[in-house]
């Protein structure tokens, strides 16, 4: 059973092949996620740096660029402070998960993510052949809202899974971190206005 495919459908299934997996294994696979769908970021962003900052550097060289540091920046932020502030909420309601586990289910609840990755892949070649670079980015709302919705169900089966604990539980803590972190966002954005 490949999990990056069984994790679609048969979660808990696959949380519990990955537990018994040899750490280094699972360490190797949390930091390839992590960063392939950080460079997803930098990949669709790219082509809006380029143009804010009026660069007259060859657009593909700012692509290569973005994929490295946003891929690296996705990483830390992932392995390092996601992690860390889901593992705290979920110690709000006694979950048993070490951040190792948290990590795991983490990686691997964005692995719907690269789905948008991989389409931007695909219209890569096009977008150099046409010269659209308005392709490169592309990304269809509904394709969005399904694979954010897997996203979360596979989060939540897994922090579920690792904590020990309810569904219900799972899903407040994801919550609880998303909805402190947009209340700073609107904060910071409300103080620079």
């Amino acid at each position: 059973m490949k999990p990056i495919i069984s994790i679609w459908i048969k979660t808990r299934q696959t949380f519990q092949l990955i537990e018994k997996r040899d750490e280094k294994e699972n360490d190797f696979m949390i930091h390839i996620l992590f960063f392939l769908t950080s460079m997803y970021a930098g990949f669709s962003m790219s082509f809006d740096i380029n143009k804010i900052l009026g660069l007259e550097i060859n657009y593909y060289f700012v692509l290569i660029i973005s994929l490295i540091v946003s891929g690296l920046l996705g990483l830390f932020a992932y392995k390092y402070i996601l992690s860390y502030i889901i593992w705290g909420a979920g110690k709000i309601f006694q979950g048993k998960a070490s951040i190792n586990e948290i990590r795991l289910a983490l990686a691997y609840s964005i692995i719907p993510h690269l789905v948008h990755l991989l389409i931007g892949v695909i219209l890569l070649i096009p977008a150099i052949i046409l010269d659209n670079k308005g392709l490169i980015g592309y990304q269809h709302p509904v394709t969005i809202y399904i694979l954010w919705i897997f996203a979360l169900r596979i989060l939540v089966i897994g922090l579920a899974y690792f904590n020990k604990y309810s569904f219900g539980y799972a899903l407040l803590t994801v919550i609880i971190p998303a909805a402190i972190m947009q209340g700073l966002l609107y904060g910071i954005k409300f103080m620079i206005q």
